[in-house]
């Protein structure tokens, strides 16, 4: 899954998404209760000292988008892939 970040409103930051036809684009919705509204949450993932370049057990959080009627967090947000971009 591809998620597109668009500038934050300033005259140089030119979003992608400006020229792009939505009416074709899927809803998302909750696979508990089927609401359309989510909001931004974290998520906090446990890496072991064996796989952490610190050499230390972490707590890492990551961005996550949950339902804001009931809390679910859907499988392709929890499994999106969390890799940093270099």
């Amino acid at each position: 899954m591809t998620v597109i970040k668009g500038g934050m409103g300033g005259p140089k930051d030119k979003n992608p998404m400006d020229n792009v036809d939505l009416t074709h684009a899927k809803d998302i919705i909750c696979e508990k209760c089927e609401c359309r509204g989510f909001k931004q949450t974290l998520m906090l993932k446990k890496l072991s000292a064996l796989l952490s370049p610190t050499g230390r057990e972490a707590i890492i959080p990551v961005a996550a988008f949950a339902c804001e009627a009931c809390g679910h967090i859907n499988k392709e947000f929890q499994e999106a892939d969390i890799r940093p971009s270099n």
